[in-house]
């Protein structure tokens, strides 16, 4: 005989032997507030919005920029630091590939003023004494941390013992860069750095690791360097601050050097691999991708006039590699194009009009080139081209 289903009215509400809410107040659950903050971001530039569907980098999580070399990664970054500027965020720079143009970073918005110092030197040909103000620094909203900063700052720190040393590194290395966001958090929270805070560190993969230095093993410790350093910054220290008792929401943001892994390539395509491990990869919820995935694949944007040629951007593509961000911010654009231009982002389809406005400015830069030998006026014929560049 076939086993009869026990009917259960459902209507009736199950009632638990004891009170859930009594259980987590004795837990010390009273004191903790779960929900999170209102989604963020850090407003881009418009053609950003359009290529990707997205306003901006969202605030209180990690998020990746890849690609190969000459892609529009650092016009991108630049533009990143002034949006911080303008909305109030601090940004914490850490440029451990030491080429931070500052000059690039000004044009595309960057609060930065050049502090000078006055130099003497003798002109051999005619004896005299020439005078040049030269700029030695830059103040401004923001913190900057170079390789060099960054073993003047932490070289003395023996990561091995977590002691400090009489002896000084000269070579940065990747824990510098997470002690250095660790006591940033720090006094953010004592309230000696009482505002939010974007961190940016261009690039990912760019320096060793202190057991590789220390040790003859060239860079096999450093993924597992950043697996140890940076798992609790990414996993506990930035996304708590999307909270809502936090008083700041925090961002990091890398640039991260890639590699080509054909060993697991499919479809012919090349399996992009982010250097310095897996832990940033799977603790970002965005990752951008610049230009194309075997080679760079970029439009060099050109402008000739009287003879003379000069370089003034380039538009690449910008694909959506990873969006694990809420709803209905995952619903982003898988493929489109940037142009990245000596001020930044523009829309592609609307480079006559950045011509237009910015023709004295491409004409001051063709003088430059030419060493002001040839005399460029508003109503030469130039010639704008865009030649395809494949190679990385």
């Amino acid at each position: 005989m076939p086993k009869q289903s026990i009917k259960k009215n459902v209507s009736e509400k199950s009632k638990l032997p004891f009170s859930i809410s009594d259980f987590k107040n004795n837990l010390g659950f009273n004191k903790v507030e779960i929900a999170d903050k209102q989604m963020e971001f850090i407003i881009m530039p418009s053609a950003f919005e359009k290529a990707i569907n997205l306003p901006g980098f969202p605030m209180g999580y990690c998020s990746v920029i890849r690609g190969w070399s000459n892609t529009g990664k650092s016009t991108l970054k630049y533009c990143l630091i002034a949006a911080c500027q303008r909305q109030g965020i601090l940004p914490i720079i850490y440029e451990t590939e030491n080429n931070f143009n500052f000059e690039h970073a000004i044009e595309c918005g960057m609060q930065a003023v050049p502090e000078y110092q006055e130099e003497e030197y003798v002109d051999e040909e005619t004896g005299e004494v020439i005078k040049e103000k030269k700029v030695v620094n830059y103040s401004g909203d923001f913190i900057y941390f170079d390789s060099s900063i960054l073993a003047q700052v932490y070289g003395s720190w023996d990561y091995s013992t977590g002691k400090q040393t009489s002896k000084v590194r000269t070579q940065a290395v990747i824990e510098d860069i997470a002690k250095s966001m660790n006591e940033m958090l720090d006094k953010q929270e004592n309230g000696e750095l009482p505002m939010p805070i974007c961190f940016i560190w261009d690039s990912v993969g760019s320096i060793p690791s202190f057991k590789s230095v220390t040790s003859t093993m060239n860079n096999m410790y450093d993924a597992g360097a950043i697996q140890q350093h940076f798992s609790n910054l990414l996993g506990n220290r930035i996304p708590n601050s999307r909270k809502v008792n936090y008083p700041y929401t925090n961002t990091f943001v890398c640039v991260n050097k890639i590699w080509n892994d054909s060993m697991n390539a499919t479809n012919n395509l090349p399996s992009i691999k982010l250097k310095g491990g897996e832990c940033i990869f799977y603790n970002s919820r965005l990752i951008l991708h610049m230009g194309g995935k075997k080679t760079a694949s970029i439009k060099k944007l050109s402008v000739t006039s009287k003879g003379e040629t000069m370089d003034y951007g380039v538009i690449t593509k910008i694909s959506v590699e990873k969006n694990h961000l809420p709803s209905p911010y995952n619903l982003t654009t898988n493929v489109s194009t940037l142009a990245c231009v000596h001020n930044g982002l523009w829309d592609p389809d609307d480079m006559d009009s950045y011509k237009k406005q910015y023709i004295k400015t491409l004409i001051e830069r063709l003088k430059l080139k030419a060493n002001n030998e040839i005399d460029f006026s508003e109503n030469d014929n130039f010639e704008y081209s865009e030649c395809e560049v494949e190679s990385e």
